[in-house]
């Protein structure tokens, strides 16, 4: 019977395209709706838009605007106490709060008897933000928010290593759970988009937000050292932010015009990924980096900055190339060898194939469903 389902509502604070947004998707899609009764609180936009279509997810929009937005808190309040009254009032109940503002107001709007988890998706080691006191505020208001949840969920180990580093949380409060993808999914579109890449010039792709933490003007200086040995490649990148014109003049300075493309925002990036000779993640700040994932179950090797989360995934070497962050000479000596090298770079393939099974959403979810279990006895 619907009532006797344990209640689960999901909040976060974005409703755009990003791995937090993509992360309560996958966790909407394929958490076990016999076991759970599934609610999502989040801003309108894509999230919302496409959580709507899902089975038995009903979604509530609160536009959370800000960490002070007092009306979007009460707001908050109020829908989680009408979730928490209707059916089975005193029913099993758990509230998954992701991301640093959803985690403040869950916070403080759930009841104290109601199960409260958060999963921090941004802050490691590499994780800064420009302007001092925002960066003092933002880690203050975290302190706060982990000290209120019943479990802390990390997107990897650097997240891990430090909320405990920094006594945000105690070891044994933090959990890590990679986000996942669908494999079927991706793997299908592999088959769908595959290719012939013999006898072209070469081609070399991002997937980011055009943001500082992204580093994508490392990869376009190291990519005009690539063009002195092959000066008919071309640099896509995918993605949009306020870094746009800043690196567009870095590319036409370097006299890069006819070289480099900026795709935009896309939403289908599997046709785009998919005619790549390689997946480059110049990061600076990175947390986890699903993309990293995509780009694998697509057949492509792959070259990213050793930071934050990306060492759970890339074991250097055997599935992906690893390089040290802001260094433009060892991102294009990377980018050399995997073409110089047509064995290594079918190596590299293989492993990134083998290293997605680990990944599998399905596989995250029923880890994520079992700590639900657990805590509500």
């Amino acid at each position: 019977m619907k009532n006797a389902r344990n209640k689960l509502v999901l909040v976060i604070a974005d409703s755009g395209l990003g791995g937090g947004t993509s992360h309560v998707l996958s966790l909407l899609k394929n958490v076990d709706k016999d076991k759970f009764e599934t609610h999502l609180i989040c801003p309108a936009g894509y999230l919302s838009k496409t959580a709507k279509a899902l089975r038995d997810v009903e979604v509530y929009n609160i536009s959370m605007h800000s960490k002070f937005d007092l009306i979007s808190f009460l707001q908050l309040r109020e829908t989680i106490a009408k979730i928490q009254s209707e059916g089975n009032p005193f029913g099993p109940m758990i509230v998954h709060a992701h991301g640093q503002r959803a985690g403040l107001f869950t916070a403080f709007a759930a009841r104290k008897y109601v199960r409260k988890i958060y999963t921090e998706h941004n802050f490691d080691d590499t994780y800064q933000l420009k302007n001092p006191i925002n960066n003092f505020i933002q880690k203050q208001i975290l302190r706060a928010v982990c000290r209120r949840y019943d479990l802390i969920i990390a997107v990897s180990e650097a997240v891990k290593k430090y909320l405990v580093g920094h006594r945000f949380a105690e070891n044994d409060e933090v959990v890590v759970m990679p986000n996942g993808i669908d494999l079927t999914h991706w793997l299908d579109l592999k088959k769908k988009h595959k290719i012939e890449t013999v006898n072209r010039h070469p081609v070399i792709g991002t997937v980011g937000s055009l943001v500082v933490p992204k580093g994508q003007k490392y990869l376009i200086q190291a990519f005009a050292q690539f063009t002195k040995k092959y000066p008919l490649a071309r640099l896509e990148i995918v993605g949009d932010g306020p870094e746009k014109t800043s690196l567009q003049e870095l590319a036409t300075g370097m006299l890069l015009n006819k070289n480099v493309s900026f795709l935009g925002v896309q939403k289908d990036v599997a046709p785009i990924i998919s005619k790549w000779d390689m997946f480059v993640l110049p990061s600076v700040s990175e947390t986890f980096g699903i993309v990293i994932l995509e780009a694998m179950a697509l057949g492509l090797p792959v070259v990213a900055t050793k930071v934050g989360g990306v060492p759970d995934i890339i074991d250097n070497g055997k599935n992906g190339i690893l390089v040290e962050s802001k260094d433009s000479i060892a991102l294009c000596k990377a980018m050399e060898k995997i073409l110089d090298h047509p064995a290594l770079a079918a190596e590299l393939k293989r492993g990134g194939e083998k290293r997605i099974a680990d990944f599998d959403i399905t596989k995250i979810v029923e880890k994520i469903e079992n700590i639900y279990l657990r805590l509500i006895g």
